[in-house]
């Protein structure tokens, strides 16, 4: 069975890479945040006589919240950057089922010769991404002033 050309599949296969290619970045975001918890609280938290699963949801879970925020802003601002994976794997195909905004734009400008709709397709592209980055750095600020 060619996987890459049913719709479904395509769509399951192209998730499934870029859930693999953000793991490490992800995976690193989640460590440092849990390293910034410091240990009295979780002490303090003991002596309370809290448990397992308060713990995590009233301690651990806020307070690695900054850090989930940021690897999430981050994995999606990576979509967007994901061109390559995408066309090496199925070109936006089949059809334009696993078609991102930069896929699309690069078929419009280069096969369809329609520049100036992909010229305005990617001043909107900047425009999202430039939202999400305002939205990381605010994220990341946020962060910060409660260290």
């Amino acid at each position: 069975m060619n996987w890459l050309a049913d719709q479904t599949w395509a769509f399951a296969w192209m998730m499934w890479v870029a859930v693999f290619v953000s793991l490490p970045f992800t995976t690193f975001v989640i460590l440092a945040g849990l390293q910034t918890i410091p240990g009295e609280v979780y002490e303090a938290a003991r002596v309370d006589g809290s448990g397992t699963l308060r713990t995590y949801f009233a301690i651990t879970l806020p307070l690695l919240r900054p850090a989930l925020m940021v690897a999430a802003i981050i994995n999606v601002i990576n979509v967007f950057n994901s061109f390559p994976i995408i066309w090496a794997m199925t070109q936006g195909g089949p059809g334009h089922a696993t078609d991102t905004t930069t896929t699309f734009m690069y078929k419009v400008a280069f096969l369809d010769q329609h520049v100036g709709e992909s010229a305005a397709m990617a001043a909107v592209n900047f425009a999202l991404v430039l939202t999400l980055v305002l939205i990381y750095l605010r994220a990341v600020r946020r962060r910060e002033e409660t260290l």
